[in-house]
This record gives structure tokens, C-alpha cells and sequence, in this order.
């Protein structure tokens, strides 16, 4: 025979007090009702020796709001152990808890279509979607087009509420760094992603900052990568060679950084390298020289955002944030 599970009123009863008193008394509304701290102690105790607990689902039904975040996820976005985006989701997962919110994953699958990514998000439990940079995915136009509440993180330039990072400030400070060290030949080294627009402004700060700080024009010094396998052969066959590199990612420096071990060039001496993310831990050779962008105070403000336009409360549609550039060993 199954166990019955306590209710409120055995609640109640074992605390001698009405049905009413241990629903407020659990919602935390004692005080505010003036309920005897000795009353509230018993119906808690009550509760605890029974094992009840309260019904957050019936509760999110009256309330109209479930306090579960959806957070969509590519194909390319939870392949990975290590990098980026793990770091990302680490970040997020604290943020949600930081807010007494839950989380519900959608990973697409690489042959996911766009209606029934949507679908999973829209036709769920969720109050609103978290979105990781996504550029020109599909997805985006479904959730404009059904007004669901939803909060894109990283991309400065979506269509949806965002809050992102200045990544051509990083350009500069890089640059600016770069030229201070005594690197006259840098190079760009970005990605080929679905999120051209903020790769692309980062390009362009690269050729018009340095221009103005080198005194030359540094047209034909980028490349573009979809993966950071030859990108040290991508990045030294550029003519004239460089003796320095800002890439899109930590990764990609990292793997700069071990073609140059390969090749033996000596970093800093013979070739200087930053990265993008400051991600921490990630390189196990050196301590890399990287645009530290404030993940987490990103994500923070990304969350706070989603529940203003889950509230229908006043929020501003896109916040940028500023970044530095965390000096290590390899310029």
C-alpha cells in the first residue's frame, strides 16, 4: 500500500493551529501577520517531523509564474568540456540560484529545427528564455514574433533585450598593450560564427585603432577561423609575418601558444600573445595575456533583466559592459 503523503491539514493538527496559519507561516508571511513566534516555531516543527513540504507547483499556478528559467542552448554551445561556454553555463547556473530561480536546459541537437527549439521553450513550464549568443539563429525571429519574454547574453547586437560586453574596447586595450610592449606586426585572429556582427566590430576596431596607434595600415593582418585547428599556420603565413597576435578567444591563444612552443619561438620574446575571456584555469602552459570580459556580472544582469520583462517592469533593452585586460606572461 503506497504511503500517503502528510498534507496540511496533519500539519495543522499536530500543531494545534488552523489550516490557514501553516500555509502562511510557510510562506514566510509570520511576521508581516503578527503570528506568535512560538506558533510558528510548532507549525514548522510540524512540518519538518512530518516531512511536508510545500507544493511549488500549485503555488506557481496561482501565482502565474513557474520560477523556472529556460536557457536554449546550441549544438556547438554544450559540445565542449572545457572552454568557453562551459564557463558560461557555470557562471549561469549561479546566477539562477543566486535568485531562487530553477533552470530548465534545452541542448539542441545539431539537426534541431527552429519550431521545435522554440517549441520546447514556448510550449514548457518556462517564465522566460535565456539566449547565449545567438547571432543569427532563427530562433530569435520565433520568439519576437510570440512575445516571449527572453534576454539574449554576450551579443551586443540582437534584436531582443541583451546585455553584452564592449569587445572592441578589448581590441584597443590589447592593441594599446601590444604597441607599449614594443610589437610593431600584430594580427587579428577572429571566428567564423553565426554572430558576424560583434566578430566583425571587433575586426574593424583592429584595423582603425591600429592604423592610428601602429601609424600603417594593418589591412590583410586577420584571419577567420571556425576552429582553432592551424590557426599558428593560419596566422604565420600572413605577409609580412607577425610577431604578435590578438585572438578572438582563449582558445585560439592557446593554440597559438603551442605552435610557437612547437616551432620554437620563444613568448614573449619572439612573438606576444593575447586572448579574449581571461576564462582562468582553461591553459595549462603559461599564464595567457587576455581581455578579461565580467561573466558573471553579465549573467547577473542578464537575469535581473529577464524577470523586468517577465514583470512587464521598465528595463533597458541593451546594456554593454565594459572589460580590461588581465596582463600574464605571454606579452
Amino acid at each position: 500500500m503506497p504511503l500517503k503523503r502528510p498534507t496540511r491539514k496533519d500539519v495543522a493538527l499536530r500543531a494545534g493551529v488552523a489550516p490557514s496559519t501553516v500555509s502562511l507561516v510557510l510562506q514566510d508571511k509570520g511576521d508581516e501577520l503578527r503570528i506568535p513566534h512560538g506558533t510558528q516555531e510548532r507549525v514548522r516543527e510540524a512540518a519538518r517531523s512530518l516531512g511536508y513540504y510545500r507544493n511549488w507547483h500549485i503555488e506557481a499556478v496561482m501565482k502565474g509564474r513557474s520560477g523556472v528559467v529556460g536557457v536554449y542552448l546550441r549544438s556547438d554551445q554544450w559540445a565542449s568540456p572545457e572552454g568557453f561556454w562551459p564557463t558560461m553555463l557555470w557562471h549561469l547556473q549561479g546566477s539562477i540560484a543566486a535568485a531562487d530561480l530553477r533552470i530548465l536546459l534545452h541542448n539542441a541537437l545539431p539537426d534541431c529545427s527552429t519550431e521545435d527549439a522554440f517549441a520546447r521553450q514556448a510550449g514548457g513550464i518556462v517564465d522566460g528564455v535565456l539566449i547565449l549568443n545567438s547571432g543569427a539563429d532563427p530562433i530569435v525571429a520565433r520568439i519576437i514574433e510570440a512575445n516571449l519574454p527572453a534576454v539574449e547574453i554576450g551579443d551586443p547586437y540582437s534584436p531582443i533585450p541583451f546585455v553584452g560586453t564592449d569587445g572592441p574596447m578589448g581590441v584597443r586595450l590589447a592593441l594599446d598593450h601590444l604597441f607599449e610592449r614594443g610589437f610593431r606586426r600584430p594580427a587579428f585572429l577572429g571566428h567564423i560564427s553565426n554572430y558576424e556582427e560583434n566578430m566583425s566590430a571587433r575586426e574593424e576596431t583592429f584595423l582603425a585603432h591600429g592604423r592610428e596607434r601602429f601609424g600603417y595600415e594593418l589591412s590583410g593582418r586577420t584571419a577567420l577561423m571556425s576552429d582553432d585547428q592551424d590557426v599558428f599556420t593560419r596566422i604565420m603565413a600572413l605577409d609580412p609575418t607577425p610577431d604578435s597576435v590578438i585572438c578572438a578567444s582563449d582558445e585560439f591563444a592557446y593554440s597559438i601558444l603551442r605552435g610557437c612552443v612547437k616551432a620554437g619561438l620563444r613568448v614573449p620574446e619572439d612573438f606576444g600573445i593575447v586572448g579574449f575571456d581571461a576564462l582562468g584555469g582553461f591553459g595549462r602552459m603559461r599564464e595567457l595575456t587576455s581581455v578579461a570580459t565580467p561573466l558573471r556580472p553579465m549573467i547577473d544582469l542578464a537575469v535581473e533583466k529577464l524577470l523586468a520583462v517577465i514583470d512587464g517592469r521598465p528595463y533597458e533593452h541593451g546594456t554593454l559592459l565594459p572589460v580590461t585586460l588581465k596582463i600574464g606572461d605571454t606579452t
